[in-house]
């Protein structure tokens, strides 16, 4: 479906369950809940808790991959470790899949070879100190360790540290993960020069014109459905809202 088309089907699903006793939502608001249904769709994809028919069709048109090279990295706060700045389009919560690249130098066992697919596990502060002497479980030429940083914090978001076995040099890491679906916008919508939906910045393109849903089609009566029930959930908290000031006055 076009997102005219989607909308079209929101706004019969919604008079529908209301029973034609409800004011309808603008397209700017219709946007929103349409946004926001298809953000609930894929993180509940992500979690495993859905149909893995309707997981496949979800993800694949987000599957991205991403490379850090060594040139990009800089030391980190740990022996034998790197601070690295994850892309702009992917938080550590996002990476279903990470492999890194080590190269032995000429004091290690394994000098002159070069460990491609490496596993990256990622670890917090409290598993590093627990385990960074333990022989089984710190890095080593078939294990590489990721720390996450600063997810909440603007100044730190995206920033990670990796680390690796000593005698080895962290030559790449290449990251799989699903980005964030761009969001779904409703012809008049009027955005504005500036303004943002769902952390995208609209730039003023879709003062007007629609952005339809990326997602496979099999995926887009679902969203319009759960939008539906958004929209729905919202009204019923306007009301209540309401009668909670009747009552008090």
């Amino acid at each position: 479906m076009t997102a005219s088309e989607m909308s079209y089907e929101f706004d019969v699903g919604y008079d529908r369950i209301t029973n034609f006793d409800a004011p309808g939502y603008e397209p700017r608001e219709k946007s929103t809940f349409l946004t926001k249904a298809q953000e609930d769709l894929v993180v509940e994809v992500q979690r495993g808790n859905a149909h893995s028919e309707l997981t496949k069709r979800v993800l694949d048109v987000l599957k991205t991959d991403v490379p850090i090279l060594a040139a990009a990295m800089s030391a980190g706060p740990y022996t034998n470790s790197f601070w690295a700045d994850l892309p702009t389009t992917v938080y550590a919560f996002d990476i279903v899949n990470e492999t890194a690249v080590l190269t032995p130098t000429t004091n290690h066992f394994y000098t002159g070879q070069v460990f491609s697919d490496v596993k990256v596990k990622p670890v917090d502060d409290d598993y590093y100190h627990a385990n960074i002497k333990n022989p089984y479980k710190k890095p080593s030429h078939e294990l590489v360790w990721r720390l996450d940083y600063g997810e909440d914090d603007a100044g730190w978001k995206g920033k990670v540290v990796y680390v690796i076995e000593a005698n080895q040099v962290l030559t790449s890491v290449n990251i799989h993960y699903y980005r964030k679906p761009s969001p779904i916008i409703i012809q008049d919508a009027n955005y504005a020069v500036g303004e943002t939906l769902d952390g995208v910045d609209l730039n003023g393109s879709h003062t007007a014109a629609d952005l339809n849903c990326e997602l496979n089609k099999i995926t887009h009566r679902t969203i319009v459905d759960r939008a539906i029930k958004l929209a729905y959930a919202a009204l019923q908290d306007e009301k209540g809202v309401r009668l909670s000031s009747m009552k008090e006055q």
